[in-house]
């Protein structure tokens, strides 16, 4: 069985290489999936970097979400049945989609809805539990307005279709190329990020939320609007790190502590509630996450890449974004 493998701890996707390795064998609680589809996220490159206190085989596989269809049923599931589409997101800890079959804990699953095609279902696993365990935490009420940060971005887009559902009333910064998708989403107000500076087109106060997928000087700003709270998959909060299997050594805790403090002293001058996301392995958040927006689904292009070319041409960062087919 081929799979994509970290050959070493490194800097560049150029450390990992399509190997063969054996097929894994079905444990008690877990699923064999056939893969389909597994986006490249930006975490993917960090996680093969090498983070700390994660101890990784020098022979990884990579990937930490992806969508496929259950070969095996392990002992003590039974909440899912062979011939099943699935899509999942694995932990820090516990990463491996990148291979042509994968065995994963059924607990990291949800099943797919029949009108969402599952190569793009493998596209939004990660962008879509983050989102709305994100969106979950502000308790925002019908009319309420929100800013989404990078809304053409994957993680962005599937914060737009949520905070819609929400019935939030939906600003969102990004690019003139994705404004067509957005607005088939429900946009309310388009922010060009290139051309309008987002902290002079609107007044403080205006905005009741922000989620933050930028971070440095756009979460600076956003601060200064005082909004009620703002959550941010930028903003580290070591004390939630556990949930996506990661056990900081006391030092990087203070290190990192040291390094988001001037975004918690902002914030709480400003009395801003700053929320720090950290999306953990969580089929059972996945799965109502999906059924939500499942009638209302708005589907994008992909740019896919088959598992064949990356055999031949490898990966890089500009591979990031991109949905590999198996």
């Amino acid at each position: 069985m081929k799979a994509i493998i970290r050959l070493k701890a490194g800097k560049e996707f150029s450390t990992m290489k399509i190997h063969n390795i054996e097929n894994p064998q079905t444990q008690s609680g877990e699923l064999k999936v056939k893969m389909i589809s597994s986006r490249i996220n930006p975490v993917d490159m960090d996680l093969m970097k090498g983070f700390p206190s994660l101890k990784y085989k020098i022979q990884q596989v990579g990937g930490i979400d992806g969508a496929g269809i259950i070969l095996e049923i392990g002992k003590g599931v039974t909440n899912f049945g062979i011939g099943d589409k699935v899509l999942f997101y694995r932990m820090f800890s516990d990463i491996g989609t990148w291979a042509e079959e994968i065995t994963i804990p059924a607990n990291y699953c949800a099943k797919i809805p029949n009108n969402i095609d599952i190569k793009e279902a493998g596209a939004i696993a990660l962008p879509l539990l983050t989102a709305f365990d994100s969106l979950q935490q502000l308790n925002a009420k019908k009319g309420e307005k929100i800013l989404i940060h990078g809304i053409g971005g994957g993680v962005g887009f599937q914060a737009l279709q949520i905070a819609k559902l929400m019935g939030l009333y939906v600003i969102g910064t990004g690019s003139q190329s994705d404004k067509p998708d957005l607005v088939k989403a429900g946009i309310d107000q388009f922010i060009d990020y290139k051309t309008q500076d987002f902290s002079q087109v609107l007044k403080t106060k205006e905005v009741d939320y922000i989620f933050d997928t930028l971070g440095d000087e756009i979460l600076k700003k956003s601060i200064a609007l005082q909004p009620k709270k703002i959550v941010s998959v930028k903003f580290v909060d070591t004390s939630q790190m556990h949930k996506a299997g990661v056990n900081l050594p006391g030092i990087l805790k203070w290190l990192m502590k040291l390094m988001m403090g001037k975004f918690s002293k902002m914030a709480t001058k400003n009395k801003v509630q700053l929320i720090g996301q950290v999306t953990g392995a969580n089929g059972k958040l996945l799965q109502q996450a999906i059924d939500l927006i499942q009638n209302s689904f708005v589907s994008r292009k992909y740019n896919y890449v088959d598992f064949s070319t990356i055999e031949i041409e490898g990966l890089s960062n500009k591979s990031i974004g991109k949905i590999i087919q198996f």
